[in-house]
């Protein structure tokens, strides 16, 4: 049997097809899909250093509560950052149209991201939209009812995003109640 072939795989092809990807990158942002059921697609730009969350949203949103949305989100970073006297680097967010749904996006640098602030954001965003979600029969975990030992697994997560080297972006998106993880 040839030294390339294992359990009938090609190990060859595999390598081929995931190089560059290790367990640590799909661990990392599936980690923060399963935190967090009400983001439907995370991505880690390692060349900005950034990480794009998206929440698609039930149905269209109207014009007006996409600006309402956008303001308040970028009004409330503001406001956290100045009660942690923390230094923000990228705090960006934008709206997209995927046929009749609407999705929203937040991307943020990974030096200054906290738990505290994925909490909030996860939070904040989900209280004024309705949300496209894998625990549709459960209600979001809020901040306060976050395990201690979730959080920690969080920030755990969080550390590792910052010391990220991969070569490409990588992407993770929920699909049939499954996360999928792979470079862009």
């Amino acid at each position: 049997m040839s030294e390339n072939m294992e359990h009938g795989v090609d190990k060859t092809r595999h390598m081929k097809m995931h190089r560059g990807v290790t367990h640590t990158e799909i661990e990392i942002l599936a980690a923060l899909l399963v935190a967090f059921p009400q983001v439907s697609r995370v991505t880690f730009d390692p060349e900005k250093r950034m990480l794009s969350m998206a929440f698609l949203c039930q149905g269209p949103v109207s014009r007006a509560k996409r600006d309402q949305l956008r303001s308040l989100y970028l009004d409330s970073m503001d406001a956290y950052r100045k009660l942690a006297t923390k230094d923000m680097g990228i705090v960006q967010c934008y709206w997209e149209t995927i046929d009749k749904f609407h999705c929203f996006h937040v991307e943020r640098d990974v030096a200054s991201l906290s738990t505290g602030e994925l909490n909030l954001t996860v939070s904040l965003i989900a209280g004024q939209v309705e949300l496209v979600s894998d625990a549709e029969d459960e209600p979001f975990v809020t901040e306060a009812e976050f395990p201690w030992s979730a959080r920690l697994l969080l920030h755990e997560m969080l550390e590792r995003i910052r010391e990220l080297e991969c070569p490409r972006k990588l992407v993770a998106l929920r699909e049939g109640g499954k996360v999928i993880v792979f470079h862009k």
